[in-house]
């Protein structure tokens, strides 16, 4: 009859691995060095054998003859592992570039167009009414205005435009040159060749009393009632003084009557 006995094996590990890595590895050899004494694998035997040679040189044999170092055999240590290499971060994507914007449409701004020219009327157009006159001359391409500004270029004088100071001062001021057009026919004229020629003397403005007349129409209203009422005056010239007072006291009387009638 056969029996089995199981018979305890004890392993003794190399105190080399243990201590670096932790791993087991069969110990085949002691070392020890006075009171200590370390458990050695075959590889870190020659390992520590090469350090203690180098640092206390080579013992010699019984006979007196010293072991070559090269009997030893050359054990190098298990590298240590090489750390793995990190991965390189995947490079971020380049943001596309934004489209640049197109170029907005520069509006074309025509430059300022040249003012239209205006002309200034003083007076009634002989042979015309007022608003005839007026649209005549607009219809030349011309604009009508009251008062002179940079665009007027002419004054048309017609009958009693002389009476109208401010025109007459608007047109000395800004040296506006003058159409006299009191001549029947030249205004007419003018219209039909499309053109406008100024060039005639501006008249000093007529002095206007409070009856709204002035000073040539009163002169001409006086000689008329004083041949009437028998009065010598002469056709040009200065009228005398006694004629002028008649002249005044009968429209006056005439006025006052007229007054107390109402």
């Amino acid at each position: 009859m056969c029996k089995t006995v199981l018979v305890p094996v004890e392993y003794t590990f190399c105190d080399a691995h243990i201590a670096r890595d932790g791993s087991e590895e069969e110990a085949t050899t002691t070392l020890t060095l006075g009171a200590h004494t370390w458990d050695l694998c075959e590889n870190h035997d020659v390992t520590f054998g090469r350090y203690l040679m180098d640092a206390l040189g080579v013992p010699e044999s019984a006979k007196g003859v010293p072991v070559e170092a090269e009997s030893v055999p050359v054990v190098e240590p298990d590298p240590e592992p090489e750390p793995e290499p990190e991965p390189e971060p995947e490079p971020e994507p380049e943001p596309e570039p934004e489209p640049e914007p197109e170029p907005e449409a520069v509006p074309v701004v025509d430059s300022d167009p040249e003012p239209v020219r205006s002309v200034m009327i003083a007076g009634e157009v002989p042979g015309y009414d007022w608003e005839d006159s007026r649209e005549a001359v607009r219809r030349m391409g011309y604009e009508v205005v009251g008062r002179a500004d940079d665009s007027t270029v002419l004054l048309i004088l017609g009958e009693g435009g002389d009476r109208n100071g401010t025109k007459l001062r608007d047109a000395s001021e800004r040296g506006i040159p003058v159409m006299d057009v009191r001549e029947p026919g030249r205004f007419k004229s003018a219209v039909c060749s499309g053109e406008l020629v100024g060039g005639d003397p501006l008249p000093e403005p007529a002095k206007i009393d409070r009856s709204g007349m002035s000073e040539r129409e009163r002169n001409r209203a006086v000689r008329a009632w004083a041949r009437e009422n028998g009065y010598a005056v002469p056709i040009k010239g200065r009228i005398p003084m006694n004629v002028r007072h008649s002249f005044e006291l009968a429209h006056r009387d005439v006025s006052e009557g007229k007054a107390a009638a109402a």
